[in-house]
């Protein structure tokens, strides 16, 4: 039986029911959804994959990084995300990471709509493909992909599983057993997402390749994560539960969290370009070639990938580092709102910047194409579909966990 106790009203202040928006969601998600399928399925269907890709990636992105902020939690116990965990789970939990399983099955079932290396013919004209078939190959792209879905889920609901039986009373020694559980998962972490990125979005380029573009996705997706927990909770720091918890204190740690995965950020994207140009060896640079003005005659000035990274540059690294170098921004709930909120929404500038470029036939179109509209749909119904899951599982356990004793001082912090 679903705990509810979070679904009833104490007191004077208002009682947050994230999990109301459940219902409403999957409703438009399955319809969404079913307009693309539609697309997806159709007889020219690669522009409908190619913008199903972004919205899957996208979301695939947010539950990663729930899912590794919520490692990162139980390995280090941090006080500043105490609060977070449900939210964590609920998005980068078992449930949520079953959802992307299934939603990522259309690319898994037909990898030759975007896949180069899939299409036997176009495999056995290019060396470079030809010499990795034997990674790269529908038959391993499958395994691998079951293979990472099912430690993912396994690894989340045996966390869960643990905080749920603390909680009802286990005892203080199965959060020391998730703190050896959470360094151990750190690397299972960096691992399996390294290699399933390698497969679902680093090969859509035939020749490119990067050795940090894993740890990049893995610190974009943790950034957007954490950005994600921060937009929920400080925009409802007026209801409860989180009205008893939240203190200055607490949303400056929480700040200065986001304020360091965005240095991170900002040191992988640097690290990665550096690391290509100092190599200066051409077959290395198609990326970044695929998203500068360099590919576009001088009529579409106006619509180039160029721009877009020109504003993540000034959008995802200088506006966050230096709003969260203030201590003042930090201080107010309303302000680390917006902060989390803009992040996201540089978020969705990345992954299309980084999806997008690398479909064939995509990079010389431009960002604001006739697609654009599709990209739209599918990142909608997906999104709809994960925001449905996501509140349905806030339904399930109090929005603040109960076993941690540091609530306490937090509820007498004010």
């Amino acid at each position: 039986m679903a705990i509810t106790t979070h679904e009833t009203t104490t007191g004077t202040a208002p009682q947050l029911r994230i999990s109301s928006l459940g219902r409403p969601m999957l409703i438009l998600g399955i319809v969404l959804i079913a307009i693309t399928g539609i697309k997806l399925f159709g007889a020219d269907n690669h522009e409908m994959y190619a913008s199903y890709m972004f919205g899957v990636m996208f979301w695939m992105s947010l539950t990663l990084g729930l899912f590794g902020m919520s490692i990162l939690h139980h390995c280090v116990r941090g006080r500043w995300s105490v609060p977070f965990v449900r939210l964590m789970e609920a998005g980068g939990g078992p449930a949520a990471l079953l959802t992307m399983a299934v939603l990522f099955l259309p690319f898994v079932l037909n990898p030759g709509v975007l896949y180069d290396w899939a299409d036997p013919v176009k495999r056995a004209a290019d060396h470079v493909m030809n010499h990795r078939s034997a990674y790269m190959n529908p038959m391993g792209f499958t395994i691998r992909y079951v293979a990472f879905f099912a430690i993912w889920i396994a690894y989340s609901w045996f966390m869960r599983r643990s905080v749920l039986r603390q909680e009802a009373g286990g005892g203080f020694k199965l959060e020391i057993s998730r703190t050896a559980w959470g360094a151990a998962g750190i690397v299972m972490f960096f691992l399996t997402v390294t290699f399933a990125l390698t497969d679902w979005l680093m090969s859509m380029d035939n020749h490119w390749f990067s050795t940090m573009y894993g740890t990049w996705f893995i610190i974009m997706s943790c950034g957007a994560g954490l950005a994600f927990c921060l937009m929920i909770f400080n925009a409802n720091s007026d209801k409860e539960p989180y009205r008893s918890v939240i203190s200055p204190t607490l949303t400056r740690d929480q700040g200065n969290m986001q304020f360091t995965l965005t240095m991170l950020w900002g040191y992988t994207s640097l690290s990665q370009f550096l690391i290509i140009w100092n190599g200066n060896i051409p077959e290395t640079t198609s990326y970044y070639k695929n998203r500068s003005s360099d590919m576009f005659p001088p009529g579409m000035a106006s619509n180039h990938w160029g721009i877009l990274g020109m504003a993540l540059m000034i959008g995802r690294f200088f506006i966050p580092f230096f709003a969260l170098l203030s201590p003042r921004i930090k201080k107010y709930p309303e302000n680390l709102r917006l902060v989390g909120g803009w992040i996201l929404v540089m978020h969705f500038i990345e992954i299309y910047l980084l999806v997008q470029p690398s479909i064939p036939g995509r990079a010389i179109q431009g960002p604001f194409a006739a697609h654009f509209v599709w990209d739209l749909l599918a990142w909608a119904g997906v999104g709809a579909i994960w925001i449905a899951v996501f509140a349905l599982q806030t339904a399930k356990a109090p929005l603040v966990p109960t076993y941690d004793h540091r609530l306490e001082a937090m509820k007498h912090a004010h």
